[in-house]
């Protein structure tokens, strides 16, 4: 049996695909930032997801969203498929296009966690050493300046059927947290933290006499491409994000009593037990099934009604990696 995900109203995420043996098949220019705006926006308007944060690198792609109906599984199934139908045809390519093995599902736990994930997301092209700023990047990209803006994102002209929508109507939304400032408060707040990594990271590159790549490099590579180094991530896939330990540990002998009660509830399913109940966030049988679950924790970290900042105010954070 595969292992069930739990995935929990109101959650607050960060997915991440690879691309099949990191190749850049992503890698930017006008066709890739097309197909990903597109898909981002549809698989959004049909989930339901709150859409925070994106950025498409040239062999991978991390999101950071709000999942206000559970599912964020169903966002993710979309817009990859769609990035990887459309992008195959573009290249004429067959075959896999993401690596084995699902997506990564992080669950940012506290506000913490979730606004180093945010800035780790906006900044990951100049923490790869690509470019120097996060606004030179040339691939698809959702950012601050972008929350709470609605768009009208046009259906690519290629590799697309009529039949799909010709535009979709797109708003990306201000994260969870921040009800104590105004739009153009948090806006501010967010460019202005980008800007002092960029500039520390610049200044480290300076005493070290390096240089980023550059857009010139990043746009020479073909879609073949693929690292020579392995990838610093090492396969670890973490569920859950937190700095406090507590906290962390509460999460982790919660899924790991979500799994033991799923275990038995489907057992006593399959043997047509009645009264079932199963377990709060059990996802797949709930959106397949006629099967009854325990209603959530409303307290339980993780959630978007519960993303407080320290202290009353928005709390800074390292970006460790």
């Amino acid at each position: 049996m595969t292992r069930p995900r739990r995935h929990v109203e109101e959650q607050v995420a960060m997915m991440t695909r690879r691309c099949l043996d990191r190749k850049f098949l992503l890698r930017a220019d006008d066709t890739m930032n097309a197909i990903a705006n597109y898909e981002v926006a549809r698989s959004a308007e049909r989930s339901g997801v709150s859409v925070h944060g994106v950025v498409v690198m040239s062999n991978h792609v991390h999101i950071v969203v709000t999942d206000p109906k559970a599912k964020r599984s169903a966002f993710m199934r979309d817009a990859m498929a769609g990035f990887a139908r459309a992008r195959n045809a573009d290249l004429g390519r067959r075959g896999y296009f993401w690596d084995e093995g699902p997506y990564c599902d992080t669950v940012l736990l506290d506000h913490e966690a979730m606004e180093e994930k945010l800035l780790y997301t906006f900044l990951n092209p100049v923490l790869s050493e690509l470019v120097d700023r996060v606004e030179e990047w040339p691939g698809f990209m959702i950012r601050p300046a972008d929350w709470e803006q609605t768009v009208k994102v046009p259906r690519p002209q290629d590799f697309y059927s009529k039949r799909q929508p010709e535009f979709i109507e797109f708003k990306a939304k201000r994260p969870p947290g921040y009800d104590h400032m105004t739009l153009e408060e948090l806006v501010a707040y967010f460019e202005r933290r980008i800007k002092e990594k960029e500039d520390e990271l610049i200044a480290a590159r300076e005493r070290e006499k390096r240089r980023v790549a550059g857009i010139a490099d990043i746009l020479a590579k073909l879609p073949t491409f693929r690292p020579a180094t392995e990838s610093e991530a090492g396969g670890i896939r973490p569920r859950f994000a937190s700095k406090n330990p507590e906290v962390m540990r509460a999460a982790i002998e919660r899924e790991r009593a979500f799994y033991a009660a799923y275990t038995r509830q489907r057992e006593r399913w399959v043997q047509g037990k009645k009264r079932v109940v199963f377990p709060s966030g059990t996802l797949w049988l709930k959106q397949n099934a006629p099967v009854k679950c325990q209603e959530r924790d409303p307290t339980e970290a993780g959630l978007a009604p519960n993303m407080r900042p320290a202290c009353g105010g928005a709390a800074g954070v390292s970006l460790a990696g």
